[in-house]
């Protein structure tokens, strides 16, 4: 299938198969702001509230376009903050949480990330904003929970992956626990939170209902946790640092080639092996009993790791890849995100995504992960600038008038 045959019946008109919805973002930093991405990739309206002046925290986190500090110029914000639109708001003040209540009877869904009961406090939780919105989809993101012995307890994405397991098991067996190099917690908390409001939105579908959906960065690392669980609760079997390998099996491993670059082989399965084994022209390892099986290969994995790297040593990369193709062994190059920024089959499904910024001209980032084909998720606009859509957002959502924007603009809280 070619992409245009993907998106044959596609509607060039639609956003994204969330058009129509209006998320309000009260977030900051990570989580929250990944949750809001998605939603907004996904086509809904996202309005993202910044303090005024000083915006969110990751404008002024580097790598920073240029080298060059500055509020527009950070990549992490855009990367983070396309599709969204941008007003400013200190809703941490009683005149701003007017506005803020003002605009959460606007939204279908409101996204927040502040320390559990912050929200509360300022008379912007769950409850204070269902009672003017009843069908509101609350979304709070945290560290721990909104409730349980440890919703107290602040949380970012280090922390998370630590308590949640990734870093026992991330890192050679020798090492010290590694972090993923992602912010993988913070993303999973966010991804979570989306998937909740998407699946709340269903609910709302059906019975005019909202709720609350509470989304941590740690129960979001425990549910993508693979066996782990399970296995030391009822295998006796507690998951362990492999580096690159698995002690379940082999080859899954990163080798090295003859140019010196690295490349990763997954031919863990026992057709995959059976492959290999003939286009590295040992086709006796088939049926050795060391190797003919996954169970022997796990034990003997050293072994297999070994032949695989001697194969791997007498080719370039190139080569290896070529050969592990044509042989149907699943293999694939260790790109760098400047490779990845350059790589042409990333670029033509829009999985590196280009969006024009109104300072830095055309900006690359991940695109949007699903591909639908009839409501076409894209990155449709860069990073918003500071406070760039607030008056459109107070005038023409709201319908303030010049004299009230004056008044909070004098107050700095817009």
């Amino acid at each position: 299938m070619d992409k245009q045959e993907f998106y044959a019946e596609a509607d060039a008109s639609s956003t994204g198969p969330l058009q129509g919805i209006r998320v309000l973002e009260a977030t900051n930093y990570g989580a929250g702001p990944y949750c809001g991405t998605v939603l907004a990739d996904f086509g809904a309206e996202s309005i993202k509230c910044e303090m005024p002046v000083s915006g969110d925290p990751v404008r002024h986190m580097g790598p920073f376009v240029g080298g060059k500090p500055g509020l527009e110029n950070s990549t992490w914000h855009l990367s983070i903050g396309r599709n969204k639109k941008s007003i400013t708001l200190d809703f941490g003040k009683p005149e701003g949480q007017a506005v803020f209540r003002d605009l959460a009877r606007k939204a279908d869904i409101l996204v927040e990330n502040f320390t559990p009961g912050t929200m509360a406090k300022w008379g912007l939780g769950y409850r204070d904003i269902s009672e003017i919105r009843p069908d509101i989809i609350y979304v709070s993101v945290s560290g721990f929970g909104q409730f349980g012995p440890l919703s107290n307890k602040r949380g970012f994405d280090p922390v998370a992956q630590a308590m949640g397991g990734l870093m026992s098991v991330t890192g050679e067996p020798d090492g010290r626990p590694l972090r993923a190099g992602f912010a993988l917690a913070d993303l999973m908390g966010g991804w979570t939170g989306a998937m909740g409001a998407m699946a709340a939105l269903n609910h709302r579908h059906e019975t005019g209902e909202g709720q609350h959906i509470d989304a941590s960065l740690t129960d979001a690392i425990l549910y993508g946790g693979d066996f782990g669980i399970a296995a030391a609760a009822h295998a006796d079997y507690v998951w362990q640092r492999q580096g690159n390998s698995t002690d379940t099996g082999a080859p899954l491993n990163t080798f090295v080639c003859k140019d010196g670059q690295h490349v990763f082989v997954h031919a863990f399965f026992d057709n995959l092996w059976q492959r290999l084994c003939k286009t590295m022209g040992r086709d006796d390892l088939i049926d050795d009993p060391r190797t003919r099986d996954i169970a022997g290969r796990a034990k003997n994995r050293h072994f297999v790791d070994d032949v695989v790297a001697e194969w791997t040593g007498q080719h370039d990369a190139a080569e290896v890849l070529r050969l592990a193709d044509e042989a149907g062994v699943v293999s694939g190059p260790i790109l760098d995100f400047g490779q990845i920024a350059e790589f042409e089959p990333f670029l033509e499904r829009e999985s590196v995504a280009v969006a024009p910024h109104p300072q830095h001209g055309p900006i690359k980032t991940s695109g949007v992960g699903p591909k639908f084909s009839r409501t076409p998720a894209r990155v449709r606009t860069a990073a918003p600038t500071l406070g760039q859509h607030s008056e459109e957002v107070y005038r023409e959502l709201l319908g303030y008038d010049e004299d009230k924007l004056e008044r909070l603009r004098a107050a700095s809280i817009i």
